[in-house]
């Protein structure tokens, strides 16, 4: 008899500690099912883990889900990444397409297509996206991958979002190592005075815009670093007389993959330099002109723009940073493309061709 009981309370000892342990199994496979990230604009999100089915606005998004490897993810985008077709190599149909762009997404086509959660930038949209789309279950992360200075941070989180927590860390290591390197190596030096021009006459970069953080990590001095306006009369130029100009490309170029041709560099440089009273500058006298496509100037977060830009201004400072170098890795190794010449004039050598 007293076996008996003993037996009984060892059965009921055994079943309780099995259930117990069944139950903890569970539950630690649905912790390990979602993950809760912070996003762009702290925002705290939770989505399945890893994420293995979005929908993303903003080709700075999909250049860096595609750069941690998890552009196979990726079942919907806006228009202005599917009509980058040389850029994601055709990879995206037109029945994939969201929208127009974050401002103007198709959230019909969103659910259609039945994502996880739809990636976009900050810049409006999201709120919107969040209302309509939080009653099917798709998740709203906002990444800002357009801005320089949040580079290493949006790395982070892509590489959580989708479980490349190794690729990410590796990617950021391989950018910010060489904008240390800048820093270093100018920190000491008197910065050289930089007029940047985006697409259209007049158009240029202040603090808080998307493109401040390229010229500033680059070590130059932008003559319109006090100004509140991107846009800009070009008297003020002239009377600022900067000693480089850095022009990104024209509206009449492809914002893509695919260079522009000579001819397209050759009149952009000629449109530049016969502007009324342009001869007196500096940077025109002495033809410390470069141009920069849309494409080239903007990758990995602009940070492959920046190492053009710093190489420009300092090369007897930066002997061993190699912007082309730089560029030929992003396109084959974390864009997974063919590497081409022509985004840059001049051109820059890769580190085997220098003299």
């Amino acid at each position: 008899m007293k076996n008996n009981i003993l037996l009984c309370g060892f059965l009921v000892f055994l079943l309780f500690i099995l259930t117990g342990c069944g139950k903890e199994t569970a539950e630690q496979k649905q912790d390990a099912d979602t993950i809760t990230v912070t996003d762009s604009i702290g925002r705290e999100v939770t989505v399945p883990h890893p994420l293995t089915r979005v929908v993303v606005s903003n080709a700075y998004n999909a250049e860096l889900i595609n750069a941690v490897g998890a552009i196979d993810t990726v079942v919907g985008v806006d228009n202005y990444i599917f009509n980058d077709e040389a850029g994601f190599k055709g990879k995206f149909k037109q029945d994939q397409v969201i929208g127009a762009n974050q401002g103007n997404l198709n959230y019909e086509k969103i659910i259609e297509l039945q994502p996880q959660a739809l990636i976009l930038t900050g810049n409006g949209g999201w709120e919107d996206a969040q209302e309509k789309l939080a009653p099917f279950g798709i998740a709203v992360i906002v990444v800002d991958a357009y801005y320089t200075r949040e580079f290493q941070d949006n790395c982070t989180l892509i590489g959580k979002l989708f479980g490349k927590e190794t690729e990410a860390a590796e990617l950021s290591s391989f950018f910010t190592e060489k904008l240390d390197y800048i820093k270093r190596q100018t920190a000491d030096v008197p910065k050289k005075k930089l007029y940047f021009e985006y697409r259209t006459e007049g158009k240029t970069t202040v603090p808080g815009d998307y493109f401040y953080d390229m010229v500033e990590y680059s070590g130059a001095y932008n003559i319109f670093g006090d100004a509140k306006n991107v846009q800009v009369n070009p008297e003020a130029v002239i009377e600022r007389n900067p000693a480089y100009i850095v022009k990104v490309s024209e509206p009449k170029v492809n914002s893509s993959y695919v260079p522009p041709t000579a001819e397209d560099h050759a009149r952009i440089l000629s449109e530049l330099k016969s502007r009324e009273g342009w001869d007196t500058i500096d940077a025109v006298k002495n033809d410390h002109i470069l141009l920069l496509s849309h494409y080239v100037h903007g990758g990995a977060s602009k940070l492959v723009g920046t190492m053009y830009i710093a190489k420009f201004l300092y090369p007897d400072q930066l002997p061993d940073l190699h912007p082309e170098d730089v560029f030929k890795v992003w396109l084959e190794k974390y864009q997974h493309l063919p590497y081409v010449t022509g985004h840059t004039l001049p051109a820059f050598p890769l580190s085997g061709e220098e003299r």
